[in-house]
């Protein structure tokens, strides 16, 4: 992807409020995916370095992107960053369409958000690093059966692959991929888990 694919979008989110995005649209995209970013009260934004290596990725797999910014304080209202996602998927399966195939992925905190949102528009959740701390629930977790890709570093400091594995046992569809080497910060380990993810949408993309 150039930097010259990547349009600037704004996301209407209810009240008056506007989130800021960016919408990257391959030719003949096959499905798509919105982009959750960490912690906001943490310095996460949807530039975060994980996150834009998504971002890259995915449309390089022919699938749409839209990474975006939670509004302000959703850092300790997770509902309310869900509350944003939907908006964001609104904004995704706008423009790709009701028949396309999307998904919802998240990294860190964006991840347990992603997790948490069970809109019925979406084919399932491909997460990096989630703490699995934050949210009024994770989806997969009460019996959604729609599948789950959850991408672990191996020294993760939050949920390491042990905990992440417990964690998950009980779901319906999980997948569970660790990055060696790698810590929650993902520092030289963007790529790596942004292929992972890329080819694993791919995939279920057909």
């Amino acid at each position: 992807m150039t930097d010259d694919s990547c349009l600037p979008v704004h996301i209407p989110a209810g009240d008056r409020l506007t989130l800021a995005g960016d919408l990257a649209v391959p030719a003949a995209a096959r499905g798509g995916a919105v982009i959750c970013h960490p912690h906001p009260g943490l310095g996460g934004d949807r530039h975060n370095a994980v996150v834009d290596a998504l971002f890259r990725a995915l449309p390089a797999r022919g699938l749409a992107a839209l990474r975006f910014d939670f509004r302000r304080g959703a850092g300790s209202d997770a509902d309310a960053a869900a509350a944003d996602t939907v908006a964001a998927l609104d904004r995704l399966v706008t423009e790709v369409g009701d028949e396309a195939p999307v998904w919802l992925v998240g990294y860190s905190f964006g991840g347990d958000v992603a997790l948490s949102v069970a809109d019925p528009r979406h084919r399932g959740w491909a997460v990096v690093a989630p703490p699995l701390r934050f949210g009024s629930g994770v989806a997969p977790a009460a019996g959604d059966p729609r599948p789950a890709l959850v991408v672990v570093p191996e020294h993760d400091q939050y949920a390491p692959p042990a905990a992440a594995r417990a964690a998950t046992d009980g779901w319906p569809a999980a997948q569970v991929e660790v990055v060696g080497g790698a810590d929650h910060f993902m520092a030289g380990y963007a790529g790596q888990a942004a292929g992972i993810v890329a080819t694993w949408l791919a995939a279920a993309a057909g």
